[in-house]
């Protein structure tokens, strides 16, 4: 049988590959389809806008903020409350905030003591976080048709008002386009560094893209021109050090979340809530675990670098493994493989799976909520622990999925130059040489060609060979 399919046999008779012979889309058909896509990101905002709105008239006390489906870890903080007691819940509060979220509330607590007005800053910061996430997502991404499924996610939806990770991810999307250079923006690798030194203090998953950029830059995929990534990973570590320095609560924080970062939406707090044991001795546990695969992950893409790595697919592997362990998996921190994972996933299927998981997640996190306060509303552990096993199964094929992609090229960038033209001498297929060195051996030595002319063999010139060589450059063509 033969090793190709008839297709390909057939395909020098049909023209080519499928698909070779259609056109690239023109700047006008760009401009259209970027101004509908960033329609449809408008309308989503405006109905992640309206989910906060009763809650704005209302106010943002439990249970009815759960209810309302508004409640978030920054109004709570604001407020001095924690979250409900519910098995498999973190404490949360303001102990519970990343570096830049806890001096966030504490600056705005110095302006108004009001949750309302407080809450309406949010917003506005993260409407403006989630617009430069959009652009950075249209200057990034090589096939804007898949943009869709980010832009019109329930992940929008229902993490405008919970956290300032829409500003990280905002920084860690921008900071991979001025990386790679995407068009028409000029690769500055030490901006990128900064930006992802101030995103990791609201949400350290910016690191794995730090070190996506790190592992993908030196062995970029296609014809990505390659990157050096030490001065955006000094650039980022004199960054961490002078918030460092500046805020002395990081360390901290850091010792409070070992111990309380169960939460929501991971196996961990499936096995709380199944009274498997506690948060406390789980926790660094699951820690492990989760850096375990970051750290497996990571060599891998070392190992296979010399074949190519995209820097989207890498920051989606490393994002997706490390939240597929990790002792918390709440909307605001699959937000984060949103970007990276509807850039790299070519299958409907998947992302439309992936938009329903989160959904039933996101609502079933609320009602379990309202359960931990009045027993009789709400929705039982035991439903939340299934939507949220179901979740972490999708999770799984999206990272699978992600990985058919590694060594293809699926962001805009900064092309390689042309290598320059070789010689002929260079450019001759070994087996024609060979061919050549055969014939002449098998002539007699006295008829062998006049001059040192290579060409003529028994005193007659052999035909000229088609090198896929023409003057002035490679070609293209296969030897005969």
């Amino acid at each position: 049988m033969p090793s190709k399919p008839s297709t390909r046999i057939a395909e020098p008779l049909l023209g080519g590959p499928d698909g070779i012979h259609l056109a690239a889309a023109g700047a006008r058909f760009r401009r259209g389809q970027a101004y509908i896509l960033a329609g449809l990101l408008g309308v989503t905002t405006f109905l992640a806008l309206a989910l906060q709105g009763p809650c704005m008239s209302s106010g943002y006390e439990q249970p009815s903020a759960s209810a309302r489906m508004c409640a978030g870890p920054l109004s709570t903080a604001f407020l001095g409350d924690v979250n409900p007691e519910v098995s498999g819940r973190s404490i949360g509060g303001m102990a519970g905030l990343s570096v830049l979220d806890a001096r966030f509330v504490n600056l705005l607590r110095l302006v108004t003591d009001d949750v309302s007005v407080f809450m309406a800053i949010v917003l506005i910061v993260n409407v403006i976080a989630i617009a430069a996430l959009g652009v950075a997502l249209l200057v990034l991404a090589r096939q804007r048709a898949w943009l869709a499924a980010a832009f019109a996610s329930p992940l929008i939806l229902f993490t405008l008002g919970s956290t300032l990770d829409p500003v990280a991810l905002a920084l860690s999307v921008w900071a991979m386009v001025i990386f790679v250079g995407s068009s028409p923006i000029t690769s500055r690798p030490w901006l990128s560094g900064v930006l992802l030194g101030i995103a990791a203090f609201i949400n350290p998953l910016a690191l794995l893209v730090l070190l996506a950029l790190s592992l993908t830059g030196p062995h970029p995929a296609g014809r990505l021109r390659p990157r050096n990534p030490q001065m955006m990973i000094a650039t980022a570590t004199v960054t961490s050090a002078l918030i460092l320095v500046i805020d002395g609560t990081a360390i901290d924080r850091i010792v409070h979340w070992i111990s309380d970062a169960v939460d929501g939406g991971s196996f961990a707090s499936i096995l709380v809530m199944a009274q498997l044991g506690t948060a406390e001795v789980w926790a660094p546990v699951w820690i492990i675990g989760s850096a375990g695969v970051v750290a497996a992950v990571a060599i891998s893409l070392y190992m296979v670098r010399r074949n190519g790595l995209d820097p989207a697919v890498a920051a989606c592997l490393l994002i997706g493994g490390c939240l597929l362990l990790a002792p918390g998996m709440m909307p605001w921190d699959t937000l984060w493989i949103l970007p990276f994972f509807v850039v790299t996933v070519r299958r409907w299927w998947i992302l439309i799976g992936w938009a329903l998981a989160e959904t039933a997640f996101a609502i079933a996190i609320h009602f379990g909520d309202v359960a931990g306060i009045e027993s009789d509303k709400g929705l039982e552990p035991t439903m939340v622990a299934l939507i949220t096993l179901l979740r972490l199964l999708v999770l799984v094929a999206v990272v699978i999925c992600a990985g058919e992609n590694l060594y293809r090229r699926q962001v805009r960038g900064v092309l390689a130059k042309d290598q320059p033209p070789r010689r002929d001498s260079e450019s001759v297929p070994a087996s024609n040489d060979r061919l050549l060195i055969s014939q002449q051996e098998s002539q007699p030595r006295d008829q062998a060609a006049p001059g040192d002319d290579d060409r003529f063999v028994g005193g007659q010139e052999l035909p000229r060979r088609e090198s896929g060589v023409s003057d002035g450059g490679q070609g293209h063509g296969n030897p005969t």
